[in-house]
Protein backbone atom coordinates (compact mmCIF):
# COMPACT_ATOMS: atom_id res chain seq x y z
CA UNK A 1 0.00 0.00 0.00
CA UNK A 2 2.92 2.58 0.71
CA UNK A 3 3.96 1.69 -2.99
CA UNK A 4 0.72 2.86 -4.52
CA UNK A 5 1.01 5.99 -1.93
CA UNK A 6 4.44 6.97 -3.09
CA UNK A 7 3.78 6.34 -6.24
CA UNK A 8 0.41 8.30 -6.48
CA UNK A 9 2.52 11.13 -4.98
CA UNK A 10 4.93 11.28 -7.30
CA UNK A 11 2.43 11.12 -10.17
CA UNK A 12 0.16 14.28 -8.23
CA UNK A 13 3.45 16.44 -7.38
CA UNK A 14 4.04 16.47 -11.48
CA UNK A 15 2.38 18.95 -12.74
CA UNK A 16 -0.53 18.34 -14.88
CA UNK A 17 -3.84 20.20 -16.06
CA UNK A 18 -5.26 19.70 -13.06
CA UNK A 19 -2.63 21.55 -11.14
CA UNK A 20 -2.44 24.50 -13.40
CA UNK A 21 -6.11 24.56 -13.24
CA UNK A 22 -6.47 24.81 -9.65
CA UNK A 23 -3.56 27.24 -8.97
CA UNK A 24 -4.99 29.25 -12.02
CA UNK A 25 -8.17 29.24 -9.85
CA UNK A 26 -6.55 29.91 -6.44
CA UNK A 27 -4.77 32.84 -7.65
CA UNK A 28 -7.02 34.81 -9.93
CA UNK A 29 -10.86 33.70 -8.44
CA UNK A 30 -11.12 32.92 -4.63
CA UNK A 31 -9.38 29.91 -2.02
CA UNK A 32 -13.19 28.74 -1.70
CA UNK A 33 -13.82 28.25 -5.61
CA UNK A 34 -10.26 26.84 -6.16
CA UNK A 35 -11.50 24.52 -3.33
CA UNK A 36 -14.42 23.25 -4.87
CA UNK A 37 -12.72 22.71 -7.60
CA UNK A 38 -10.23 20.81 -6.05
CA UNK A 39 -13.54 18.24 -5.09
CA UNK A 40 -14.35 18.54 -8.43
CA UNK A 41 -10.97 17.11 -9.04
CA UNK A 42 -11.16 14.17 -6.73
CA UNK A 43 -14.29 13.16 -7.93
CA UNK A 44 -12.84 12.73 -11.33
CA UNK A 45 -10.23 10.60 -9.80
CA UNK A 46 -12.20 8.39 -7.74
CA UNK A 47 -14.44 7.95 -11.27
CA UNK A 48 -10.94 6.66 -12.77
CA UNK A 49 -9.76 4.79 -10.16
CA UNK A 50 -13.11 3.00 -9.69
CA UNK A 51 -12.76 2.43 -13.63
CA UNK A 52 -9.64 1.01 -13.01
CA UNK A 53 -10.70 -1.06 -10.10
CA UNK A 54 -13.34 -2.73 -11.10
CA UNK A 55 -14.00 -2.07 -14.99
CA UNK A 56 -10.61 -1.53 -16.74
CA UNK A 57 -9.90 -5.06 -17.44
CA UNK A 58 -12.88 -6.19 -19.23
CA UNK A 59 -13.08 -2.54 -21.14
CA UNK A 60 -10.14 -3.43 -22.86
CA UNK A 61 -10.69 -6.79 -23.64
CA UNK A 62 -14.52 -6.23 -24.93
CA UNK A 63 -13.75 -2.57 -26.14
CA UNK A 64 -9.53 -2.26 -27.04
CA UNK A 65 -9.75 1.21 -28.50
CA UNK A 66 -11.84 2.56 -25.03
CA UNK A 67 -8.75 3.45 -23.75
CA UNK A 68 -7.98 5.73 -26.85
CA UNK A 69 -11.26 7.26 -27.58
CA UNK A 70 -10.88 8.69 -24.18
CA UNK A 71 -8.05 10.26 -24.99
CA UNK A 72 -9.10 11.51 -28.50
CA UNK A 73 -11.75 13.65 -27.02
CA UNK A 74 -10.34 14.59 -23.82
CA UNK A 75 -7.28 15.74 -25.93
CA UNK A 76 -9.68 17.43 -27.88
CA UNK A 77 -11.11 19.02 -24.98
CA UNK A 78 -7.96 20.34 -23.32
CA UNK A 79 -6.72 21.87 -26.33
CA UNK A 80 -9.60 23.73 -26.50
CA UNK A 81 -9.22 25.15 -22.90
CA UNK A 82 -6.03 25.73 -23.80
CA UNK A 83 -6.65 27.88 -26.48
CA UNK A 84 -9.11 29.78 -24.87
CA UNK A 85 -5.97 30.56 -22.31
CA UNK A 86 -3.70 31.70 -24.63
CA UNK A 87 -5.81 33.95 -26.28
CA UNK A 88 -6.20 36.52 -23.16
CA UNK A 89 -4.44 39.60 -24.10
CA UNK A 90 -5.63 41.60 -20.62
CA UNK A 91 -5.43 41.14 -17.26
CA UNK A 92 -8.34 40.08 -15.26
CA UNK A 93 -9.81 41.83 -12.39
CA UNK A 94 -8.62 39.53 -9.75
CA UNK A 95 -12.38 38.30 -7.35
CA UNK A 96 -12.48 38.58 -3.55
CA UNK A 97 -14.44 35.99 -1.60
CA UNK A 98 -17.50 38.55 -1.09
CA UNK A 99 -18.02 39.28 -4.78
CA UNK A 100 -17.69 36.12 -6.23
CA UNK A 101 -19.80 33.61 -4.28
CA UNK A 102 -23.14 35.29 -6.03
CA UNK A 103 -21.94 35.05 -9.81
CA UNK A 104 -20.80 31.29 -9.28
CA UNK A 105 -22.61 28.30 -7.87
CA UNK A 106 -20.82 25.57 -6.05
CA UNK A 107 -21.81 22.99 -8.71
CA UNK A 108 -20.53 25.19 -11.78
CA UNK A 109 -16.97 25.20 -10.20
CA UNK A 110 -17.17 21.56 -9.10
CA UNK A 111 -18.21 20.54 -12.46
CA UNK A 112 -15.16 22.66 -13.84
CA UNK A 113 -12.89 20.73 -12.17
CA UNK A 114 -14.09 17.47 -12.78
CA UNK A 115 -14.69 18.40 -15.88
CA UNK A 116 -10.45 19.49 -16.57
CA UNK A 117 -10.00 15.77 -14.57
CA UNK A 118 -12.25 13.68 -16.87
CA UNK A 119 -10.17 15.11 -19.92
CA UNK A 120 -6.97 13.75 -18.83
CA UNK A 121 -7.50 10.20 -19.19
CA UNK A 122 -3.76 9.90 -19.00
CA UNK A 123 -5.04 9.26 -15.47
CA UNK A 124 -5.92 5.80 -16.36
CA UNK A 125 -2.94 4.57 -17.64
CA UNK A 126 -1.33 5.92 -15.12
CA UNK A 127 -3.52 4.37 -12.49
CA UNK A 128 -3.04 0.68 -14.51
CA UNK A 129 0.42 0.94 -14.04
CA UNK A 130 0.67 1.72 -10.61
CA UNK A 131 -2.60 -1.14 -10.18
CA UNK A 132 -1.60 -3.63 -12.47
CA UNK A 133 0.60 -5.45 -9.66
CA UNK A 134 -1.64 -5.01 -7.24
CA UNK A 135 -5.54 -5.42 -8.22
CA UNK A 136 -5.12 -9.17 -8.94
CA UNK A 137 -3.47 -10.11 -5.28
CA UNK A 138 -6.37 -7.99 -3.37
CA UNK A 139 -9.06 -10.41 -2.40
CA UNK A 140 -11.22 -8.57 -0.17
CA UNK A 141 -13.25 -5.45 -0.90
CA UNK A 142 -12.01 -4.11 2.11
CA UNK A 143 -8.25 -3.89 0.24
CA UNK A 144 -10.02 -2.42 -2.63
CA UNK A 145 -11.45 0.43 -0.73
CA UNK A 146 -8.35 1.18 1.49
CA UNK A 147 -6.57 1.54 -2.23
CA UNK A 148 -9.60 3.66 -3.27
CA UNK A 149 -9.11 5.72 -0.35
CA UNK A 150 -5.63 6.37 -0.79
CA UNK A 151 -5.91 7.43 -4.43
CA UNK A 152 -8.58 10.07 -3.79
CA UNK A 153 -7.85 11.03 -0.19
CA UNK A 154 -4.12 12.04 -1.40
CA UNK A 155 -5.59 14.05 -4.12
CA UNK A 156 -7.63 15.73 -2.33
CA UNK A 157 -5.06 16.82 0.49
CA UNK A 158 -2.67 17.77 -2.25
CA UNK A 159 -5.11 19.74 -4.16
CA UNK A 160 -6.69 21.53 -0.87
CA UNK A 161 -2.68 22.51 0.05
CA UNK A 162 -2.27 24.10 -3.89
CA UNK A 163 -5.61 26.14 -3.00
CA UNK A 164 -4.26 26.91 0.06
CA UNK A 165 -0.85 28.20 -1.25
CA UNK A 166 -2.08 29.96 -4.38
CA UNK A 167 -4.21 32.18 -2.97
CA UNK A 168 -1.70 33.85 -0.57
CA UNK A 169 -2.40 37.53 -0.78
CA UNK A 170 1.14 38.31 -2.02
CA UNK A 171 1.18 35.20 -4.68
CA UNK A 172 -1.88 36.91 -6.28
CA UNK A 173 -0.52 40.22 -6.06
CA UNK A 174 1.79 38.85 -8.05
CA UNK A 175 -0.61 36.84 -10.43
CA UNK A 176 -2.49 40.33 -10.58
CA UNK A 177 0.44 41.87 -12.33
CA UNK A 178 1.42 39.30 -14.58
CA UNK A 179 -1.74 36.86 -15.00
CA UNK A 180 -2.68 37.78 -19.01
CA UNK A 181 1.20 36.18 -19.14
CA UNK A 182 0.54 33.32 -17.06
CA UNK A 183 -2.75 32.27 -18.19
CA UNK A 184 -1.35 32.22 -22.08
CA UNK A 185 1.90 29.83 -20.68
CA UNK A 186 -0.66 27.73 -19.10
CA UNK A 187 -2.68 27.93 -22.02
CA UNK A 188 0.44 26.23 -24.16
CA UNK A 189 0.78 24.04 -21.51
CA UNK A 190 -2.97 22.45 -22.13
CA UNK A 191 -2.64 22.77 -25.87
CA UNK A 192 0.80 20.34 -25.78
CA UNK A 193 -1.18 18.38 -23.70
CA UNK A 194 -4.54 18.11 -25.57
CA UNK A 195 -2.34 17.58 -28.85
CA UNK A 196 0.09 14.85 -27.44
CA UNK A 197 -3.44 12.73 -26.60
CA UNK A 198 -4.93 13.59 -29.71
CA UNK A 199 -2.29 12.14 -31.61
CA UNK A 200 -0.85 9.13 -30.05
CA UNK A 201 -4.79 8.10 -29.35
CA UNK A 202 -5.22 8.77 -33.28
CA UNK A 203 -1.85 6.76 -34.25
CA UNK A 204 -3.24 3.76 -32.38
CA UNK A 205 -7.06 4.06 -33.45
CA UNK A 206 -5.74 4.53 -37.07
Amino acid sequence: MWTIFIVQLVGLISPGPDFFYVSRKAMSDTRKNALLASIGISIGVAFWSLLVLFGLAFLNKTLPSFQYILMLFGGSYLAYNGIKMVQITKNAKLANDKTSHSKSSAWKEILGGLMINLANPKIVVFFSSVLAGYVSNLAQLSEILLVLLILVGSSVVYFFIVSILFSHQKIRNLYAKYNHYLDNIAGVVFILFGISLVYESITILL
